[in-house]
């Protein structure tokens, strides 16, 4: 067998399973639908924060930034999203706008026809996010502008939504794709959906990969100062009594140290495996949920918690929900009510035979009243002569 031969098989069975797993199903359709409802609700949280002083952030009070807006690269969007918001619109129609927004942010979350909905939501997110890129186009949120992008390819809405239930009443589990009488051939809006997924997992074992490397240019991070010192920190602080007691553990500030580099640098070896997926996903999802609480950064943190969710498979989601369902917890309580019920029974019966048996009292005469008698004697005959 020749070299070309050997090296050749592997490959081509590499390859022919990627193509099955691209082509044969959607993937991670419980992990998109958290995506969407999750983006969705964070959206409006996040506008509804903003509502306060949305004129100094936004509207006409945001000269302040102008410097700073003239060389953004949101100033370098296609036609028409420029158009939906700008900082020359009177506050009155801004505030109208971002409701506008908000609406269809809850449509979003909801699941509701998101063929349009989704594209409408993109834009109008991106147009809103153009009328302060000082705000809007750093850190977290041009992570989830990236996601935002991604989702369009996928199908969102196959779960847990309302486009979910019509097509459930309907009888259309998978509706073909076109205009009038040309259709789109099935695989096309599948291949679609699954190369969301792996958009969406490239990007984050980049940045997981890229944080790690980072860290280890310089020896803040392994010796533990570089989560030591911002646990500190008032700006970063939700609460105090917690982050004063999480610097004063020494070892457990070390090992989180330790624990969040490596656990990023490794991420995408964990996925290769089940059971290193699990745990991967349990360390990635501790160390942004110590980021949200003890570092006050609540919404990067989040959105990474709901991007990691495409690396849990459908059947296990499916089981969890079986779970759910079974309620174990309202079982064991049904059971221990319906055997209260049962001894409360058996002790009523016992008592009732305990109970001596009463015998009625015979029914007495009538009592005849004097004038009766005095009638019943006159109307006898009398037995003189």
């Amino acid at each position: 067998m020749s070299t070309v031969g050997v090296i050749g098989n592997p490959v081509t069975r590499v390859w022919d399973r990627f193509l099955h797993w691209l082509l044969d199903a959607r993937k991670a359709t419980y992990g998109l639908a958290v995506m969407r409802i999750g983006f969705g609700a964070m959206t409006v949280t996040i506008l509804a924060m903003y509502l306060p002083n949305f004129s100094y952030s936004f509207g006409q009070g945001s000269r302040w930034g102008e410097a700073l807006f003239r060389n953004s690269a949101v100033n370098d969007y296609v036609w028409p999203i420029p158009l939906l918001f700008s900082r020359d619109d009177p506050d009155q129609l801004l505030l109208l706008k971002i409701f506008v927004l908000m609406g269809v942010a809850v449509v979003y979350a909801l699941g509701w026809r998101m063929r349009i909905v989704s594209p409408l939501f993109v834009m109008l997110w991106l147009g809103f996010a153009a009328t302060n890129p000082v705000i809007l186009n750093t850190g977290h949120y041009q992570t989830f502008r990236i996601f935002l992008l991604f989702l369009l390819l996928a199908d969102t809405s196959r779960r847990w939504s309302l486009d979910a239930r019509r097509r459930a009443r309907t009888g259309e589990e998978d509706p073909a794709l076109g205009f009038g009488a040309w259709r789109l051939p099935r695989w096309v809006p599948i291949l679609a959906n699954n190369l969301a997924v792996v958009l969406i997992g490239y990007q984050l074992c980049v940045i997981y990969v890229t944080s790690a490397l980072w860290k280890l240019q310089g020896t803040t991070w392994v010796s533990g100062v570089a989560s030591y010192y911002p646990l500190q920190l008032e700006e970063l602080t939700m609460f105090p009594w917690l982050n004063h007691l999480a610097w004063q553990i020494t070892p457990a500030v070390y090992i989180a140290s330790w624990l969040s580099v490596y656990g990023q640098l490794l991420f995408p070896l964990f996925l290769l495996n089940r059971w290193t997926r699990i745990g991967g996903l349990i360390l990635v999802t501790g160390m942004h949920a110590s980021i949200g609480i003890l570092l006050a950064l609540p919404w990067f943190s989040l959105m990474m918690i709901l991007g990691d969710m495409i690396f849990i498979r459908d059947r296990s989601w499916e089981r969890a929900m079986a779970w759910v369902r079974r309620e174990p917890w309202k079982a064991r309580r049904r059971s221990r009510a319906a055997a209260n019920a049962d001894a409360g029974v058996s002790a009523t019966a016992a008592a009732a035979t305990a109970m001596p048996a009463v015998t009625p009292a015979p029914a007495s005469p009538p009592a005849v009243l004097p004038q009766e008698i005095a009638e019943e004697r006159e109307a006898q005959p009398s037995s003189r002569p």
